[in-house]
């Protein structure tokens, strides 16, 4: 059986994930913030997306219904999004890449902290 999201569902499995360390540190805006979407998507299990001026300071997460269906599974790619709203947030990206090294430092904190697969993380 599929875990049936909702954007209430991912916006409480962000809070929840928002209030350990290290992604506590990242100062991550409350839920509440932040637009919270299911997809259908086959292609990424999930994905955010920045506002375009003048509203770069709105911020989208999206999270596949068609790729997620565990919650160990929700709350690793919900993790992963959530290191992108950070950077996107502090303008740390980088150009022609997906996953630049503060990216990677990131993440090996992060699932060394709840114990996710690295290689299946990046």
């Amino acid at each position: 059986m599929s875990l049936p999201l909702t954007a209430a569902r991912l916006a409480a499995v962000y809070e929840c994930l928002r209030s350990f360390p290290p992604l506590s540190r990242l100062g991550l805006p409350q839920a509440e913030h932040i637009e919270f979407r299911v997809s259908r998507s086959a292609k990424e299990h999930g994905h955010y997306q920045r506002g375009k001026p003048p509203r770069n300071d709105e911020h989208r997460l999206s999270i596949s219904s068609r790729s997620v269906g565990q919650f160990a599974s929700l709350a690793w790619v919900m993790a992963h999004e959530m290191i992108h709203l950070s950077q996107g947030i502090r303008g740390t990206e980088t150009a022609g890449t997906q996953h630049n090294a503060e990216f990677h430092r990131i993440a090996k904190r992060v699932c060394r902290r709840f114990g996710f697969d690295l290689n299946a993380f990046v």
